[in-house]
């Protein structure tokens, strides 16, 4: 980190109650060098007693922060970086592990202090992970924009027959999906919701998004990468659905949503924003995908 930090974020996993000690010894260490504190309010409503900071609004958090620790999972991360990226927050964060994976929260409780020492003194590793943005457009004309870290999912509902998807990159058509979905992912994401649905691990340096069908009707769709310079843009084609438990849906990240209907148009696209995440040196990314996803063993 260039800049000196005086003002340090702090946002937690709603309802992570076991997090309030380490929220309150946080605040104390940072005012101890010389560092303001700021907690997203929900965050500061986790503790039974005062925290020695400020409380600010999730949506402001960055605004005039030069770091933001994260407590909670990868989904509280993913959040996070959503809030971020719409607000134009170009600010590096800290994510301490409090989940049962923690594959983008790598770092430890146990690691904490070191993390933020590396992170003050400049030397902690810093990673930039390509965004997705998405806008919907209905034939109406209403365009709804969304910004996601991991993927952009097009699934058909409870009850949904399988989906007709038509995907091109540029214009230019890659083909009609039958499917129960599509998944674009960014190369975090890969080893999210991707990798479930038998598409590639890509590595996070990699400047490239994977296509992804669902349980594909014909067998030789396969996952494509393309060149995140690209923009995709599927439509939903097909019937109008009979009911509410067949509607087709887009979700970011797994943290929103709409419901799509047939002429309704996604275009996914390299978002302008990278989420600025930092590691101790000591972590590699082919540790982490052994050490989490259990990859390349016997």
């Amino acid at each position: 980190m260039s800049a000196p930090v005086n003002r340090v974020g702090l946002v937690a996993k709603p309802g992570l109650f076991e997090a309030a000690d380490l929220l309150h010894e946080l605040g104390t260490w940072l005012r101890q060098h010389g560092i303001t504190p700021c907690y997203e309010t929900a965050t500061a409503g986790l503790s039974r007693r005062p925290l020695p900071g400020e409380h600010c609004d999730a949506e402001h958090l960055g605004r005039d922060e030069q770091l933001l620790i994260v407590l909670g999972g990868d989904g509280t991360l993913l959040g996070t970086a959503g809030r971020l990226a719409t607000g134009g927050y170009d600010v590096p964060v800290v994510a301490v592990n409090f989940g049962s994976l923690g594959f983008l929260t790598e770092v430890r409780v146990t690691e904490v202090y070191d993390a933020i020492a590396q992170a003050l003194a400049g030397t902690a590793h810093e990673e930039r992970r390509l965004m997705l943005e998405a806008i919907v457009r209905r034939p109406d004309g209403t365009r709804l924009r969304h910004v996601a870290l991991n993927d952009v999912v097009i699934t058909k509902g409870a009850l949904s027959r399988m989906i007709d998807l038509v995907a091109s990159a540029d214009g230019q058509l890659i083909a009609r999906f039958k499917a129960d979905g599509l998944i674009v992912a960014s190369p975090t994401g890969s080893t999210a919701y991707n990798l479930s649905a038998g598409g590639p691990i890509v590595h996070p340096a990699v400047d490239a998004l994977v296509l992804t069908p669902i349980a594909p009707h014909t067998l030789t769709n396969r996952p494509v990468m393309l060149p995140a310079s690209v923009a995709i843009e599927i439509v939903l084609a097909g019937d109008i659905p009979r009911s509410p438990r067949e509607e087709t849906y887009v979700t970011f990240d797994g943290q929103t949503g709409d419901a799509i209907g047939p002429g309704d148009t996604v275009s996914i696209h390299k978002a302008p924003y990278e989420l600025r995440l930092l590691k101790p040196s000591s972590h590699g990314y082919f540790q982490v995908l052994r050490q989490k996803l259990r990859w390349a063993e016997r």
